[in-house]
């Protein structure tokens, strides 16, 4: 860490838990930066007794708390609470990125003074199995993740909104930032972001600001991820009704029609197949589209599945979000801070 012997211009902000190698990779990167500006590390984990040690053996001055039972919004609360950063960086543990990633956002956000948000897009790492590959292409693709696919992939930058944004790469200046929603179980950052622009916050997406994500390794993995995907969205939308848009609910609602459709074949005939047709029609032009981006024509039926299970697990995490009710968290209480204040 850079210590310029007054406030850090960034908090790099960390939730982590249980993927101790995964996050000592992303220290390494951190390490590594060159030409960055003054930083401070503060790392929360979910209790897991290791990361400390982790943490503190690579930056002795990092600042690290522990916490039980807090859903991540909870946590990353504690963590603003305690930066002194001008720009907080929001990073995941299970992504790794280039040697100036921090001045970039620097110089971002130094070109940029009037755009309070920045972030840009995570890509699949270069060491990535064929299914992973196939999975952040999926996700990149507008069958499958419709007005959020700017997560999963390079667009032209410029100002933006919270559809473009994910949290393992997301930095806010301070002095737009407000609490992250202590009760979701996913999607806080976008209940962040909505609010933030609620409130006159303007947002700014880059291609140079692309880190590398690690994908879900099985097919169930990636299944139970855009589950809880949907879940934390069906949650947003049920608290936040402004955060609605249309294509959210499209998995949703291609559900509730699978479901029906012995039913409205009963009642309508072959006409009742004509949507379910076009849905298939479109999930196999995206998976030829995917198979062709990622160089391999064989993988078109991964492709198609993968799109399949995305719309389907989404679209039930988002009613299972929308009618799992609300819930009063209580605050969590870290253990002691570990790490000096000043960094």
């Amino acid at each position: 860490m850079s210590d310029l012997g007054g406030r850090p211009v960034i908090s790099v902000c960390i939730v982590t838990g249980r993927r101790l190698a995964m996050l000592d990779a992303v220290l390494a990167d951190l390490a590594a930066q060159e030409g960055a500006p003054s930083y401070e590390l503060l790392v929360c984990s979910d209790g897991d007794a290791g990361v400390r040690a982790t943490v503190l053996r690579r930056f002795p001055e990092a600042r690290v708390c522990e916490v039980t039972r807090a859903l991540p919004g909870a946590a990353r609360n504690l963590l603003v609470e305690q930066a002194r950063g001008e720009l907080l960086l929001f990073l995941d543990d299970d992504i790794r990125f280039d040697g100036d990633l921090l001045a970039r956002y620097a110089r971002l956000a130094t070109e940029h003074p009037t755009f309070d948000v920045f972030g840009g897009p995570n890509d699949t790492p270069p060491h990535s199995t064929r299914f992973q590959f196939v999975q952040g292409a999926a996700l990149a693709s507008m069958v499958g993740s419709g007005p959020v696919r700017r997560r999963y992939g390079a667009h032209p930058a410029g100002a933006a909104d919270e559809r473009f944004f994910i949290l393992c790469n997301l930095a806010v200046r301070r002095a737009a930032m407000v609490p992250f929603a202590d009760d979701l179980v996913c999607a806080e950052e976008n209940a962040v972001l909505a609010e933030m622009a609620r409130r006159g916050a303007a947002m700014y997406y880059s291609p140079d600001l692309a880190v590398y994500h690690e994908r879900r390794a099985s097919l169930r993995g990636f299944a139970e991820q855009m589950h809880k995907y949907g879940r934390g969205r069906g949650q947003l939308i049920a608290r936040r009704q402004r955060t609605l848009r249309p294509a959210y609910l499209a998995p949703s609602l291609l559900l509730g029609y699978l479901v029906l459709l012995p039913a409205l074949l009963l009642v309508l005939g072959p006409l009742a197949a004509v949507p379910g047709v076009l849905w298939l029609a479109a999930v196999a032009g995206s998976a030829a589209w995917i198979a062709r981006s990622v160089r391999r024509p064989r993988d078109a039926a991964l492709a198609a599945s993968l799109l399949v299970v995305l719309h389907v697990c989404y679209g039930s995490g988002v009613v299972r979000g929308a009618l799992g009710g609300r819930r009063t968290v209580a605050a969590p209480q870290p253990v002691a801070w570990s790490g000096s204040t000043a960094s």
